[in-house]
């Protein structure tokens, strides 16, 4: 686990882009457990833009903090709370494609093990009329929120008057232990849960007033098993649509 990455002491000094680099590496190779991925979330050091990646491993807490200033892009490391690393990158760096890999491999990780689970559907089993028909709203009622929602984020990255904002969290959440892929972004608070019985677990709170927390009340919510997998393909192309926004 990443309590093998010796090379993680104090280091703020010339050698830091390199450790920097081990850690990206490093973490593309071990099993995570939980990531939270804050985008513009709030201010660091008077920057253009914010990025924070936590991951949480059986041993560790990692949590990266990046920041787009005029000199450079700040990047500081903490392991278990404790300052490891702080080092200003060339914009151009190679270590924010590093950063890109991981984000890939991470989330590309835990959209085959919702694919696998989801996949696994028990011999027999049959749906009525009144399953299939509400799954079917429900698909449809996603396919049009996240087509809306995809256009949003879009015009958010290709408009410097507007600010693109997301928080992305996923894998085995600490305090459930089920599989969650949980995105908010604009107006909707999205979660995709996998409980123990072989079901897409979904809530979705549409907060209309744009101000996250705002509504109490999901405007989508059920366990759902007919049309699991096509939900999930809905999620996945809309994290496509997020994902350069996400990376650098």
């Amino acid at each position: 686990m990443f309590s093998s990455l010796n090379f993680l002491k104090k280091i703020f000094n010339p050698h830091a882009p390199k450790a920097l680099s081990q850690f990206y590496q490093q973490a593309g190779r071990e099993k995570i457990q939980w990531v939270s991925l804050a985008i513009n979330k709030k201010s660091i050091a008077d920057s253009f833009l914010t990025k924070e990646l936590d991951l949480l491993t059986e041993a560790d807490f990692f949590s990266l903090k990046m920041a787009e200033t005029k000199v450079g892009i700040l990047h500081q490391l903490w392991r278990n709370q404790e300052s490891v690393l702080k080092s200003n990158i060339e914009p151009h760096s190679t270590l924010l494609l590093e950063f890109n890999l991981l984000i890939d491999k991470l989330i590309e990780n835990e959209i085959l093990y919702f694919q696998s689970a989801l996949n696994q559907v028990p011999l027999g089993k049959t749906f009525s009329t009144a399953e299939v028909s509400q799954e079917e709203k429900a698909l449809e009622w996603m396919r049009v929120s996240f087509q809306v929602l995809g256009k949003a984020v879009i015009e958010s990255l290709t408009n410097p008057e507007l600010l693109f904002q997301t928080l992305l969290f996923f894998g085995k959440n600490p305090k459930t232990a089920h599989h969650e892929i949980r995105v908010i972004t604009f107006n909707l608070d999205i979660k995709f849960e996998l409980p123990d019985n072989g079901v897409l677990r979904v809530k979705i709170y549409n907060d209309k007033s744009a101000e996250f927390g705002s509504t109490n009340k999901a405007v989508l919510e059920g366990d759902f098993n007919f049309r699991k997998r096509e939900m999930l393909d809905e999620l996945t192309n809309l994290c496509s649509v997020l994902a350069p926004g996400i990376k650098w």
